[in-house]
């Protein structure tokens, strides 16, 4: 009876220092590993598996690993926090019509850090004429963009020069120009919308309800 008893302890202890023994990997898909770590590299771990040691050696990356808990205790971890995504400089190209422009011009818009709001600016140009008569329009503006994800709420002040060649004369002046518009921008690319107010002065004359709309696409 005490030999049966002395085995039963003996086995026991065999099993629980064999559990300790054991390296367990634990991977990010809930499975467990059992096994002895034979190399850890910069990119993957190197095993056996622990029911059999003189089996091949097998590999893992370490991005499929939560972590490993060694025979001593050891905890390494592995589950690593996914990298911020970089956010893009939001550019836009469009057409608008009235607005800052004064009549029908393309235009070029950025921000000026890599962001999809803030400080940007745009520059344009534009033309019509007709029997040799034409109008000339360039504007240059700062704006600034309030809002998050698509929708914006843009603040702008800039100046547009206008030359015109009329009935034989030709003339030029400059424009003060603002802008108080709603922006749709998209988040990646894509179609974009402006729509809103954009006064006029100069030193003869102030429009406040002169207003413009824009279609184009961001990138």
């Amino acid at each position: 009876m005490k030999k049966l008893i002395y085995l039963t302890l003996l086995f026991l202890s065999i099993g629980i220092i064999q559990a300790k023994a054991q390296d367990k990997i634990y991977k990010k898909d809930g499975g467990v590993l059992e096994t002895k770590v034979t190399e850890v590299g910069n990119t993957e771990i190197k095993y056996k598996v622990f029911a059999n040691l003189n089996g091949p050696i097998y590999t893992i990356s370490k991005s499929a690993i939560l972590k490993i808990v060694y025979e001593n205790g050891t905890v390494e971890t592995y589950d690593q926090p996914e990298a911020p995504t970089i956010e893009r400089r939001a550019q836009n190209v469009y057409v608008e019509l009235l607005g800052q422009g004064l009549l029908f011009t393309a235009n070029y818009d950025t921000r000026f850090s890599k962001k999809r709001n803030g400080l940007g600016g745009r520059i344009g140009i534009g033309a019509i004429g007709s029997d040799g008569d034409n109008i000339v329009t360039i504007p240059i503006s700062l704006n600034y963009l309030l809002g998050e994800g698509k929708n914006f709420f843009e603040i702008g002040l800039g100046a547009t020069y206008a030359t015109a060649s009329v009935l034989d004369t030709n003339g030029s002046t400059v424009f003060g120009t603002m802008s108080f518009m709603y922006r749709l921008q998209p988040v990646k690319s894509g179609f974009n919308l402006r729509v809103g107010f954009t006064p006029i002065f100069n030193a003869d004359a102030f429009i406040p309800y002169y207003a413009g709309i824009s279609l184009g696409y961001t990138f």
